[in-house]
C-alpha cells in the first residue's frame, strides 16, 4: 500500500475538529500525519517514527474505530504472505512488538496517550 494513495477526504473527530486527508498529509484530532516529511505530530509536538511506525499508523488512522487486522500491518513491514515468528501466526508478536514502541514514542510526548485500541484477536484500532 502506498503512502501516496491517499486521497482527499473530511471527517469528524469525536472533539469536534476536521478530520481530513490529502496526499501529504492525513489529520486526525490531535494526530497530524505528514508523508512529505515522514513527520508525526501528536497535539502539537513531534513524534519521532520510522518510515514502518508511520506506515502503520496510516492504516490506523484512516479508518478511526475500525480494527486493522494483524496480518495487514505485518504486510506493510515485509510485504504480503512473509512468515516470521513461531507458527502461522507468528508474526502477531511482531505487529505486538511495532505497536508497543509506536505506543511508548507517543507516551513520551503524552502520558495519557491511548489512542491505540486493541482488538482482541484481530489486531488494533485507532480509537475514535
Amino acid at each position: 500500500m502506498s503512502l501516496s494513495g491517499t486521497t482527499s477526504a473530511a471527517s469528524t473527530s469525536p472533539q469536534g475538529s476536521t478530520g481530513s486527508s490529502s496526499p501529504s498529509a492525513l489529520v486526525r484530532g490531535d494526530l497530524h500525519l505528514r508523508f512529505d516529511a515522514g513527520c508525526v505530530l501528536w497535539r502539537g509536538r513531534a513524534v519521532p517514527v520510522t518510515a514502518t511506525e508511520l506506515k502503520m499508523l496510516h492504516v490506523l488512522a484512516r479508518t478511526p474505530g475500525a480494527a486493522v487486522g494483524y496480518r495487514e500491518l505485518y504486510d506493510l513491514v515485509h510485504g504480503p504472505g512473509f512468515m516470521a515468528g513461531k507458527g502461522k501466526a507468528g508474526y502477531r508478536t511482531n505487529v505486538r512488538a511495532f505497536i508497543k514502541r509506536i505506543r511508548r514514542k507517543f507516551r513520551d510526548v503524552d502520558q495519557g496517550f491511548d489512542a491505540i485500541g486493541n482488538d482482541p484477536g484481530t489486531g488494533y484500532l485507532w480509537r475514535v
